[in-house]
């Protein structure tokens, strides 16, 4: 992983059970692996992508980071939407400086981890 001004060291993977087009708060662990603080305008947002890594939804929500100087850590609660229809899915998480880039666009590694999303209850 490339070490520029905007980078991310995640924690585990988040626990998630991801029902269809439900909306679930998952607790996200990382770290501000870059050289310059995140202030403002850096968020947490994610994508879902299938088996092939295809983007199926992009541009997830977003949730602000908390100000983080380079090495801090931190917790961020994310509400995550899961996508219709029912199935298997890829979360990705990625961290996103409005405006500018998005931090796996410059060598951070997403947060990835394969889920089967069911049916909404009810």
């Amino acid at each position: 992983m490339s070490k520029g001004p905007l980078a991310v060291r995640w924690g585990p993977p988040p626990a998630a059970s991801p029902h269809a087009g439900a909306v679930e708060t998952v607790r996200v662990e990382l770290e501000n692996a870059g050289t310059i603080a995140w202030r403002a305008g850096v968020n947490l947002a994610y994508h879902w992508l299938d088996d092939r890594d295809n983007p199926i939804v992009w541009d997830g929500r977003r949730t602000a980071a908390p100000p983080l100087a380079p090495g801090e850590r931190g917790v961020i609660d994310a509400a995550v939407r899961a996508p219709i229809p029912p199935g298997p899915y890829r979360l990705a998480f990625d961290m996103v400086a409005e405006n500018r880039a998005w931090f796996s666009e410059l060598g951070s590694p997403m947060l990835v981890q394969d889920l089967r999303v069911a049916e909404r209850p009810g």
